[in-house]
Order: structure tokens, then sequence, then C-alpha cells
């Protein structure tokens, strides 16, 4: 099963999980962050640049839940923005079983989620995260 884990607990809060799995289609959400670069001098010589490690993972997840998850989401997310504005390295678990060996991972929101009402019992959440 296709299905993405991601944990929080806020300075002074209670634990938050969550475990996505419905996509709307078969795009994977995790891709990554393209750090590194290839060019050309010239000379002819192959310059390839870009930080000393590995590139890290980003995730671009769109993902249908029940309205009540949808509002604890948007309550971890505000317990992790006001653990940031404060001045903490706040970071989400990330648990990946979406492609090949399973991704454990330290990330932070890229982008803040936004939500669209789907009826009275689902909502779509939208969001980004960036390997931290």
């Amino acid at each position: 099963m296709s299905r993405i884990g991601i944990s929080y607990t806020p300075n002074g809060g209670s634990a938050y999980n969550f475990v996505l799995d419905n996509f709307g289609d078969n795009a994977i959400p995790r891709t990554y962050q393209e750090t590194s670069s290839y060019s050309v001098a010239a000379s002819g010589t192959s310059i390839i640049s870009g930080p000393a490690f590995r590139q890290k993972y980003q995730w671009v997840i769109s993902s249908v839940v029940n309205t009540a998850d949808a509002a604890d989401f948007d309550a971890m997310f505000r317990g992790w923005d006001a653990d940031r504005a404060a001045g903490r390295a706040p970071a989400v678990g990330v648990t990946d079983e979406t492609f090949g060996a399973t991704v454990n991972a330290n990330a932070v929101f890229q982008t803040a989620p936004s939500y669209v009402r789907l009826g009275p019992k689902f909502t779509l959440i939208s969001f980004g995260l960036a390997e931290a």
C-alpha cells in the first residue's frame, strides 16, 4: 500500500500522527530537491556543482481525509508554526512508503497546508514538505 505517515509533537503539546493514503492519482508525492547542477565549461570540462551531501527529498502532497482529521492536521500545523515562530527548530517526522524502500526522515513545511471542502465528511489537504 502506498502511504505516508506524518507526526509532530508541538512544544508542551500532545503528539499528532497521520497516515495519508488517498492521493487521488498514481503520482508519487516524493521527489528530490534539485540542489546540484551539471554544466560544461568553455574548455569542455564537465562541471558538477552542489552541496557535499546527497540531494534531499521533498514531498508535494494532496490527500483526501475526513474533515475531523483535516481540522487536527491544521492544529498540528499551527503548533509547528508557533514553534517555528518562537525560534525553535521544529521538524515533522515522515515515514514514506510510496516507492521503493521505506524512507524515514525529518522535514519542515515548505508550503503551508490549504484545504478544499469536498462535502460534509471529507476535505482535501494540500501541502509541501522539505527534508530537514
